[in-house]
């Protein structure tokens, strides 16, 4: 292995050393606040694009690239996307129309000085491996740049599974004018040989007894998917004066074209239950979204005043079939007893359509020492369309006004407070696997959030605090195991930051959230449910700290601490998951290959080897990761 990865490196031999880039890219370093920052290869904060204060803005639909909004369906490679940043509390204060849920903002390469190629190899104990190749250049000086890349990965999952991925994607960045930007972009993901992560709902009100050999695949070999997904998009900006235009449109697709999932039904406190495969026909999901916004500026002043008008509109089609199942004899889950496919006869597959459009205006106020001001009003015109097959067409529409507003006050000298409430239209989880009507997609719900708090500065830290209230209609699976609405949950919550260089050679991110969700409604009332949601944590705690002296020529040290606070199993509330902490230790290393500057990266998660059950939102349980050492050799080659 190491003499490939040399041989890799060397091939670039002719080429010369460039500034730290992708190679170096360090979340724990780069982190303004502790509320989530992601790179291709690293992540740190209490948040990410799939769960922020209990939700997942992706599921919300709150997407946005460079700040414009996206109808997203698959996943958006990093190839073209440099990191994403959640936005939330007064995070969010300079989003025209924030989101209840959060905003999950991706952010595209910036446009290079001189042709940069970083390649990556990536191995780990599991048995995995990668290689990732990634170029930015220049094409004309200060007007045409390029950024993209390509990847192929062979992963080794916690739970057995060996999927292989490959990723790639292009984009270009084009200067006219002065303060005029054009980017169109294209990424691909596909993925094959894909074996499900098993998932066990008990017979009763207890847990699986612990799975000794985690790395064991169970599964039937043919339980395999296989699935594709694409982005494209193009993005255009141009001002004049005090005038400026931002317009945004994407294309974003997924596509099922084998899908195999494995659960394990009836679990018993012995570990025997039944295997269930379940299979459904090929699906796919696409969306065709996008911005138009049109700003003004005026400064008056220490004041500055901008205001906004924008459209934004999706048109998104999916089509999905009910599934089929194999049920196979009891027996024990840590076991395997490879069986024959059967042939699966599929029903005719249900598509379903939305189209929405969204007309808004906003105000964005500043006074230099004294605060700020974000308010915004818009309209929506909200259409879902389901045609069963053989049945008549379900139409759901809503047409609801939509505000937000949000105040912070400079109180003293590096201190402001904010306040602010905001009401959404957001899109819910689909139905899971275990429900009769798997992958339904209930319609939009109304949602709304009042948050406020405080923001610090304290030399070379960032500190926040602040409270918030989150209410959304409840979905989840009945008695019947149809999922639909059950109520409303409410996440009510106080989560807090401390960020930046405690000393010249050591930078810290630290963050709390500390949840108390709650379900009400009829079921709740009457006891057919409990009021806490499935599978919800009621904490998280991240403490993430870098250190590297000065001496170290470039290297550094990282730990970084992790606990989830405990979480319920099942509707009933009778199950309860404990809190697991789990502790990363990693080191960053600069060391000579192929006559090269490389940047050696290892990382050891799960140190102590915990084990732990995690709860989905519909009571599945799968178990957590073991130890895992993961090892990285990156450069950046500058010719």
């Amino acid at each position: 292995m190491y003499k490939v990865i040399v041989m890799a490196f060397a091939t670039f031999g002719c080429a010369g050393q460039a500034a730290a880039q992708r190679a170096d890219q360090n979340a724990a370093r780069a982190a303004e606040d502790a509320f989530g920052v992601s790179y291709a290869n690293e992540s740190v904060g209490l948040y990410d694009e799939d769960d922020v204060r209990g939700f997942s803005p992706i599921d919300a639909g709150n997407v946005r690239i460079e700040g414009l909004y996206i109808d997203q369906q698959a996943d958006l490679s990093y190839r073209i996307v440099d990191s994403s940043i959640i936005r939330v509390g007064l995070t969010a204060i300079d989003y025209p129309f924030p989101a209840p849920t959060g905003i999950a903002d991706f952010r595209l390469p910036a446009a290079p000085q001189a042709l940069v190629l970083s390649p990556r190899a990536n191995a780990g104990t599991f048995g995995d491996a990668s290689i990732e190749f990634d170029v930015r250049a220049p094409i004309v000086a200060d007007t045409l740049s390029f950024a993209g890349g390509v990847a192929l990965y062979r992963d080794d999952e916690w739970f057995g599974g060996t999927p292989k991925s490959f990723s790639g994607g292009v984009g270009i960045r084009w200067k006219p004018a002065r303060d005029t930007e054009i980017i169109p972009f294209w990424s691909i993901d596909t993925t094959w040989s894909e074996e499900p992560v098993p998932t066990y709902f008990t017979s009763g009100a207890f847990v699986p007894p612990r799975v000794r050999d985690r790395r064991r695949y169970t599964g039937q070999p043919w339980a395999i998917s296989s699935s594709r997904g694409s982005n494209a998009g193009v993005i255009a900006r141009t001002g004049l004066g005090v005038w400026s235009l931002a317009t945004g449109l994407f294309r974003s697709i997924y596509a099922i074209n084998r899908d195999r999932t494995t659960l394990w039904l009836d679990v018993d406190q012995a570990g025997t239950g039944a295997e269930t495969v379940y299979a459904a026909p090929p699906s796919r999901y696409a969306s065709t979204s996008g911005e138009l916004r049109v700003s003004r500026a005026i400064a008056e002043g220490p004041r500055v005043h901008r205001f906004h008008a924008s459209v934004r509109a999706r048109d998104q089609a999916r089509l999905y079939g009910e599934a089929e199942s194999l049920a196979l004899p009891m027996r024990d889950i840590a076991t395997r007893a490879p069986a024959g496919e059967p042939p699966f006869a599929f029903a005719a597959r249900t598509p379903d359509d939305v189209r929405q459009i969204t007309g808004g205006l906003a105000y964005e106020g500043r006074w230099k020492g004294r605060g700020s001001l974000n308010l915004g009003i818009q309209k929506t015109d909200y259409r879902k369309h389901v045609r069963p097959r053989g049945r008549d067409g379900i139409v759901a529409r809503d047409r609801p006004w939509l505000f937000n507003l949000m105040a912070s006050i400079d109180v003293a000298a590096g201190a402001s407070a904010y306040a602010g409430v905001t009401r959404g239209l957001e899109e819910s989880e689909v139905a899971p696997d275990v429900a009769v009507n798997r992958n339904a997609a209930p319609p939009a719900l109304r949602t709304r959030q009042v948050d406020a708090g405080l923001r610090l500065s304290l030399g070379k830290l960032q500190a926040a605090v602040g409270a918030f209230d989150v209410r959304k209609p409840y979905f989840n699976l009945d008695a019947a195991t149809v999922y639909r609405r059950l109520g409303e949950v409410r996440h009510r919550g106080i989560e807090g930051s401390l960020s930046g260089d405690v000393t010249p050679y050591a930078s810290l991110v630290a963050g709390a959230v500390l949840l108390d969700p709650r379900v009400t409604g009829e079921l709740v009332a009457d006891g057919t449910i409990g009021d806490r949601p499935v599978g919800t944590s009621r904490s998280r705690i991240v403490l993430a700290l870098d250190v590297h002296p000065a001496g170290w020529n470039g290297s550094s040290l990282d730990v970084q601490v992790t606990r989830h606070g405990g979480s319920f199993a099942d509707q009933a509330n009778t199950v309860r998951l404990p809190s697991r902490p789990a502790i990363a230790l990693g080191a960053r290393h600069r060391l000579r290959m192929a006559r090269r500057e490389v940047i050696a990266r290892v990382q050891v998660t799960n140190l102590f080897d915990t084990y732990r059950w995690i709860a989905d939102s519909s009571g599945g349980l799968s178990y957590n990761a073991g130890r895992y050492v993961g090892l990285s050799l990156a450069t950046d080659l500058e010719t």
